[in-house]
């Protein structure tokens, strides 16, 4: 048994648990005349593209249902009359646990989106201030690409768009739409 690791690290000739037996030679390769070129080495094909395909990236469609928050800024004075139409809701569905803030102001906004696409001159231009308090609105898919598209034909954020639809519509008062409808089909029917 060898006493220490040199033993394990001696050529094989000096190792003296086998004095007597010749460790055979690595056999060397026979030289190759220079005339010769050198064998080409085959070399591992790399995988094929089918073998190796990337996942898909899938991109998912935004739910029709899925709601944008949207936030406007108010002052204490609108911020009360925005809890006041809220309250009279709360009052009418008599369910105190739903927060109704955020449902009234997002139908506010609906109705001021639609009294807006018959009546554009009730809506003027506002004098916007970010008062740091905000309240919020949560509109559906569908109804916030109509915002988008009003805040790029008047040149707008969409947070001013909606600040601007709100007020007017609050200031302003709710029309009889269904009234203006009515009138505006009867001279058609007439002729």
């Amino acid at each position: 048994m060898v006493s220490s690791l040199n033993g394990i690290f001696r050529p094989a000739s000096d190792n003296p648990a086998t004095p007597d037996k010749a460790q055979p030679l690595k056999a060397q390769k026979p030289a190759v005349a220079p005339s010769t070129p050198p064998a080409a080495q085959k070399r591992a094909t790399p995988p094929t593209a089918a073998a190796k395909e990337k996942p898909k990236v899938r991109t998912r469609k935004e739910r029709s249902d899925k709601k944008k928050d949207m936030k406007f800024p108010v002052t204490p004075e609108q911020r009360e009359e925005l809890r006041k139409r809220a309250s009279e809701l709360r009052i009418a569905d008599r369910r105190p646990e739903i927060k109704y803030e955020t449902i009234s102001n997002t139908e506010i906004l609906k109705q001021a989106l639609e009294h807006y696409s018959i009546f554009p001159e009730r809506y003027p231009p506002l004098v916007y201030k970010d008062t740091g308090q905000y309240m919020h609105a949560e509109l559906l898919l569908p109804d916030y690409t109509e915002i988008e598209v009003l805040a790029r034909k008047l040149n707008l954020s969409i947070r001013k768009t909606v600040y601007r639809l709100i007020m007017n519509y609050i200031y302003r008062g709710d029309v009889d739409i269904h009234a203006y409808r009515k009138s505006q089909q009867q001279p058609s029917e007439r002729i």
